[in-house]
């Protein structure tokens, strides 16, 4: 599951690049609201970045890990895009889909086999 590495690596590359940029460069050219969303929004990234990284060592996983790249990808991106542009466009509701999508993820995994070593 080379895939589920190198978007793992991207997901926890990305996501913890912006939550450490909240420190300081975000800190001060975004408002409350927005940052507090930024935090969030990359620290889920980076969580679920680390999950995947996990998750490709075990072939039983390829559903959960497809799911949790889908749904952080897109909830993400939205995330992302709300914060840096700020518009609300109207595919705003992807967010929470996308969300729903990476727990889809979790419960998958709670159902695969796992790996024996």
């Amino acid at each position: 599951m080379r895939w589920a590495w190198i978007a793992g690596v991207l997901h926890a590359m990305i996501g913890s690049t912006i939550l450490f940029m909240t420190l300081h460069p975000l800190r001060d050219a975004l408002d409350a609201h927005a940052l507090d969303l930024a935090k969030v929004a990359s620290a889920w990234q980076a969580l679920l970045g680390l999950a995947l990284m996990l998750l490709s060592a075990g072939a039983n996983a390829r559903i959960g890990a497809l799911l949790m790249t889908v749904g952080v990808s897109l909830s993400s991106a939205i995330l992302y895009f709300i914060i840096f542009s700020g518009l609300r466009p109207p595919f705003i509701v992807l967010a929470p889909i996308g969300g729903g999508i990476a727990i889809a993820g979790w419960l998958a995994l709670l159902f695969a086999k796992p790996p024996t070593r």
